[in-house]
């Protein structure tokens, strides 16, 4: 059965409903707390919208992970916004939507098939008055867009996006609420064994097969924990897998700084709220001279910060296409766009990766922020 759902639909949840599915922004996450191993780890992390019950059914073609949703494409719009949009990868919307033969060529109005990660958001039409003193950059952030969006939506009526005259208007389309199907279900009645149509408990997914144990070496890598340091066969394979890609494109650097993974046979370990299935992997960036050989989750400046080894590290992460999501503080990440962008990356891959320069508080992307990731960067491998 295929479902799609296009159009107007507005989410009429409880205010502790919508709440609990806003997302949290830089003064609403949660405190970190450091432990004796130096990790400064988030001890609320978030629950991502691909982990929410829903209304509408979980979909075939998405695994029974999520609803499928239909995008319709606007003005302005190019696969990797769109993919940057729900949280995916372009190839992601190719596999499902095999109709598509140049990447490059979407058609306005055009309906792309989506199993978003990032739940899709009712887009409102507003009019922006231009006061004075203000900047696109300034406006973008605002409204958790990015330049080049506000000045596709203006339809070419702006003809010199540097100069903004004061009362100018600027028509702009924002995310409202949630779209209803993907809203939560609605409360169960209360009777013995109830459960909510289409709903899920929060999960983490199987346990079974937490058992493989990634082993440091002299030269590669550095474990932190030897006894959190357990994952799926996948995993420990991927991880495996980067660790030799970044050397190969980087050479003689410093040792790969891992983190906790999951302890033998998975389940909770504190302070994480994650890490629990062998999918989640704390990560150390990348630093210059005697920092370089740090082997705690501490002290991360711009300044010592290696923007190009970092960005090779990560870029590593991504290239595997096993990625769900990377969580990575907004400044660092600001410097690992710009590097990138400098370096030859194409806006397509900009804009379906990184959140930045949207906002901190904005869900979008591949890599996102979350507060307590100025010392490391976490990493959610797909099932």
């Amino acid at each position: 059965m295929r479902i799609g759902f296009i159009g107007l639909l507005t989410c009429r949840c409880s205010l502790a409903a919508l709440a609990a599915l806003a997302v949290p922004s830089s003064a609403a996450a949660g405190a970190s707390k450091q432990d004796t191993h130096g990790h400064d780890e988030a001890i609320d992390e978030p629950v991502v919208d691909a982990d929410r019950p829903t209304r509408a059914a979980p979909h075939a073609d998405c695994d029974l992970r999520m609803p499928l949703w239909e995008h319709k494409v606007a003005r302005g719009e190019h696969l990797g916004g769109i993919a940057g949009r729900y949280g995916v990868r372009r190839r992601d919307l190719l596999a499902l939507n095999p109709s598509i033969s140049d990447p490059n060529l979407i058609k306005v109005g055009e309906s792309v098939r989506v199993c978003p990660e990032i739940f899709p958001r009712v887009r409102e039409r507003k009019t922006h008055v231009v006061a004075s003193g203000e900047t696109l950059s300034e406006l973008a952030v605002q409204y958790g867009l990015s330049v080049d969006e506000i000045v596709g939506m203006q339809e070419g009526k702006l003809s010199d996006p540097n100069r903004l005259g004061v009362g100018h208007e600027l028509v702009l389309w924002v995310d409202g609420g949630l779209v209803e199907a993907f809203a939560p279900p609605p409360p169960a009645k209360k009777k013995k064994k109830a459960r909510r149509r289409g709903g899920r408990k929060r999960k983490f997914g199987s346990r079974a097969g937490v058992s493989i144990k990634m082993r440091g070496d002299d030269d590669r890598v550095h474990i932190k924990r030897a006894h959190l340091s357990y994952g799926t066969a996948k995993t420990i394979g991927l991880l495996d897998r980067v660790v030799s890609q970044y050397r190969g494109k980087v050479g003689h650097a410093p040792k790969v700084l891992i983190g906790d993974i999951s302890k033998r046979g998975g389940g909770k370990i504190d302070p994480h709220l994650s890490h629990q299935t062998g999918r989640d992997v704390d990560v150390g960036y990348v630093l210059r001279g005697a920092d370089g050989k740090r082997t705690r989750f501490s002290g991360v400046t711009l300044d010592n910060l290696d923007v190009p080894r970092t960005w090779a590290l990560v870029k590593s992460f991504l290239d595997t296409h096993d990625v769900r999501y990377i969580f990575m503080d907004y400044k660092l990440q600001k410097a690992l766009y710009e590097y990138a962008a400098a370096h030859g990356t194409s806006e397509n891959v900009l804009d379906e990766i990184f959140q930045y320069p949207r906002g901190r508080g904005k869900n979008y992307g591949i890599i996102r922020h979350w507060r307590s990731h100025r010392n490391h960067f976490h990493v959610r491998f797909r099932s």
